[in-house]
């Protein structure tokens, strides 16, 4: 089973915690701590960094969204408005007039099977 991403998190911390309450011992092994706690803390506070980053790209997408969901009500209801103008011209029992009204409730009917 492969690991989440807070069982990575917690691992990558817990390596770092461990090499350093035991540093005498691995050192007397020969195995060179110093070198490679720095580096891990340093691979640790870059996730931490790409983390926070990523959080607050989050926060932008769903500010993003909402401003397109808003430019798109915007477009939706200006074509309304025009369908509203043009019918207006053209009067309600035109050929023309009857294709636009008939576009809308295409729409209408369509959205209601979704």
């Amino acid at each position: 089973m492969a690991l989440n991403y807070a069982d990575k998190i917690s691992f990558s911390e817990t390596i770092a915690e461990f090499m350093k309450q035991n540093r005498k011992e691995l050192e007397k092994a020969g195995f060179m701590v110093e070198p490679r706690i720095g580096e891990q803390n340093d691979k640790n506070q870059e996730y931490v960094n790409q983390d926070a980053k990523q959080e607050k790209m989050k926060a932008e997408v769903v500010k993003q969204t909402q401003v397109a969901v808003n430019a798109l009500n915007d477009a939706y209801s200006y074509a309304s408005t025009n369908v509203d103008a043009m019918v207006g011209v053209l009067g309600k029992n035109t050929p023309l007039a009857k294709r636009l009204r008939k576009l809308r409730e295409q729409m209408h009917h369509d959205a209601k099977k979704e």
